[in-house]
């Protein structure tokens, strides 16, 4: 059976429960712990994709799996590099 890794849209019906069974499903049995702050994420993803675009070039599955680790570690270096920037920036002002 699948189960939903999306929150819920209330669809600006207030705090009553849906009244369908599966949206009623999908709101309870989500789990709130482990994706509670979502919008972390989504900060995330939208700066990756702002800094390294939105496409995988890759076609083959190892490839694209290949080109995702890479993006991910490029991304990681970019930002390690620019807090030392700012590190080092700070250091010498004072």
């Amino acid at each position: 059976m699948w189960q939903t890794v999306i929150n819920l849209n209330p669809r600006n019906t207030g705090r009553r429960w849906p009244k369908s069974p599966y949206r009623r499903e999908m709101r309870q049995a989500f789990p709130k712990a482990l994706y509670h702050q979502r919008w972390h994420d989504e900060s995330g993803f939208s700066r990756h994709k702002r800094r390294l675009g939105s496409a995988i070039t890759a076609r083959q599955t190892a490839s694209q799996q290949r080109e995702t680790v890479l993006r991910v570690l490029t991304h990681n270096l970019m930002l390690l590099r620019r807090s030392r920037q700012k590190i080092s920036t700070e250091h010498h002002a004072v």
